[in-house]
């Protein structure tokens, strides 16, 4: 069998909704939230070759990323490697990298889903997509959301998916400044502000009902993300943000995940691209893209 070669984009995310409710008895947190697959991506490449035992090779654009067993990547090629028992491969990832880096926006699990996508090409499909989402969900919180993809209620730790009506076709700007959050580190100070018990803090079926009716400011006005209230009050950068986005006319702004990424909605593309540029400016990246 000759190397062959696959490549896939793994799409980033944005929570329209995000509440936390309870920590487990094994650490974890189960959360409410609304889920929403977003046009900025990384590209995930893959070319195999046989060989008497299984290798995992991993290359990245981003010279900052750690390309060894701790990458999502890697994990996420074992999880696969672990239940299907095919001829053995040396695999080579590379990852193109676009995604900022612990934002909140999915980026280590959009490239850990495209990997579950791409392995099981390469093995000929021997999973179906449901199949991929319980895999994935042993590599971490959103890998399940981004086997998926679209629009979706996500509960549990985030690998109970309901599919929603696509909430396609609206403009972003996506921005995150040099700062960076630990989900681990905003987890605790959600325990230390409200407790391990915590309650829903926002009707989710506001924004539901409104992705359902395509509702563009319905949803807007329903945007909803608990770590924005232990985030915000430490963090300036995402503020400024916030802030500057809603003057460039925004017609709503929210953190993504636990941050430190912002994204806002714009009902004006000529508006949301002299918003990115003026955060650019600042030294802020910053961008515009779709939700699909």
């Amino acid at each position: 069998m000759l190397s062959k070669t696959f490549k896939r984009h793994a799409y980033g995310k944005i929570n329209l909704y995000l509440d936390v409710l309870d920590k487990r008895s094994d650490g974890y947190h189960n959360i409410r939230s609304v889920m929403q697959t977003v046009s900025l991506c990384d590209t995930v490449s893959l070319s195999i070759e046989p060989s008497e035992e299984n290798v995992i090779n991993i290359t990245c654009s981003d010279p900052s990323i750690a390309c060894d067993s701790s990458n999502l990547v890697y994990k996420a090629a074992m999880a696969f490697l672990s239940k299907y028992r095919g001829k053995c491969m040396i695999f080579n990832f590379h990852i193109e990298k676009n995604i900022p880096v612990s934002a909140g926006m999915a980026g280590g699990s959009a490239d850990a889903s495209a990997v579950l996508h791409l392995m099981n090409e390469a093995y000929n499909y021997p999973y179906t997509e449901d199949e991929l989402c319980e895999i994935g969900s042993h590599v971490g919180a959103d890998v399940a959301f981004c086997v998926k993809g679209g629009t979706c209620l996500c509960e549990g730790i985030g690998e109970i998916l309901t599919r929603l009506p696509t909430f396609s076709g609206f403009t972003l700007v996506y921005a995150k400044d040099y700062s960076s959050v630990s989900t681990p580190s905003a987890f605790r100070m959600l325990d230390e502000k409200y407790g391990t018990q915590c309650t829903d803090s926002f009707d989710i079926n506001k924004v539901v009902s409104s992705v359902i009716k395509k509702d563009l400011y319905g949803v807007c006005s329903s945007l909803y993300n608990k770590f924005e209230g232990v985030i915000l009050p430490v963090n300036q950068g995402v503020q400024f943000i916030k802030s500057k986005l809603t003057e460039y006319g925004a017609i709503g702004t929210l953190m993504s995940g636990s941050g430190p990424s912002v994204f806002a909605i714009f009902d004006n593309e000529i508006k949301a691209h002299m918003a990115s540029d003026e955060l650019n400016a600042n030294k802020i990246r910053a961008g515009v893209c779709k939700t699909i």
